[in-house]
């Protein structure tokens, strides 16, 4: 299962990340390893996020996505506790990598550094806005918009150049041109989401469509298997990032305990 956290962060840049949503109790949250810090540390300055799911193989058939938008709540859970107690078991059903880091004692302890989480949950309720299904990872994405508050929208993907992108709304109509924005979306191996591959245009909607100044990644991109050598770089990379964070986030608190919140 796939959601989305939106925001705008405090200079006014919609942002969007591709998470694994977690329920801790009845709240909505997401247990982010450390090497997400930094983005974990733009989204904290928002003053509110967006919990979506809007990605159509992680809905009910028939039932359309979801956005619920509210002041958020970050912890520095560096010990791993509360993510090993609260959130452990539902990650591994719902992200079947962490079941190769963390699925036993012997590989946490071999893994220690997955087990550390930044915690983003949602301590309130603004507003809950209906969205359209992204049924076609392809040529659906999200737009995520506005300059103080973030305002998302599905939309579907037209013809593209290198500075503009022709986009269709699949809810309501489209803001008005002039208004920053990005269009975000991603795409993964269904069988165990090994390959979880996001894209994104930042840039203003003018006339109808979109124009790009900064874009990251392909929309529709198909991901072939990693090889074992790619998966073990893959890991390395992960693991020397967290680690770093990990260190960072450590001096911060003197140390770390098992609960520290958070405002950057």
């Amino acid at each position: 299962m796939t959601g989305e956290l939106c925001w705008v962060d405090s200079a006014g840049r919609p942002n969007g990340i591709a998470v694994t949503p977690l329920l801790r109790g009845e709240v909505p949250c997401v247990a982010l390893p450390y090497s997400h810090r930094a983005t974990v540390r733009l989204l904290a300055e928002a003053t509110e996020v967006g919990f979506a799911v809007t990605d159509g193989r992680s809905l009910r058939t028939g039932q359309g996505g979801l956005v619920v938008f509210g002041p958020v709540r970050v912890i520095d859970d560096l010990s791993g506790s509360l993510f090993g107690e609260q959130l452990l078991e539902q990650e591994l059903r719902k992200y079947p990598p962490s079941r190769a880091l963390v699925d036993s004692l012997l590989l946490r302890r071999e893994n220690w550094w997955w087990m550390p989480r930044v915690v983003v949950e949602l301590s309130g309720v603004n507003r809950a806005v209906e969205s359209a299904r992204r049924d076609d990872p392809a040529r659906n994405a999200l737009l995520i918009h506005g300059s103080e508050t973030a305002a998302v929208s599905t939309v579907a993907l037209g013809e593209r150049s290198s500075g503009r992108m022709e986009i269709t709304s699949l809810d309501d109509a489209l803001p008005l041109d002039g208004g920053t924005g990005m269009v975000f979306g991603y795409d993964y191996t269904s069988t165990d989401l090994e390959r979880w591959e996001s894209w994104r245009f930042s840039g203003s909607l003018r006339r109808g469509g979109f124009e790009i100044s900064h874009g990251e990644g392909t929309p529709g991109e198909k991901s072939r298997p990693l090889g074992l050598l790619e998966r073990i770089r893959r890991r390395h990379r992960i693991a020397k990032a967290c680690r770093g964070e990990i260190t960072v986030a450590e001096r911060h608190t003197n140390g770390g305990s098992r609960e520290v919140s958070w405002t950057p």
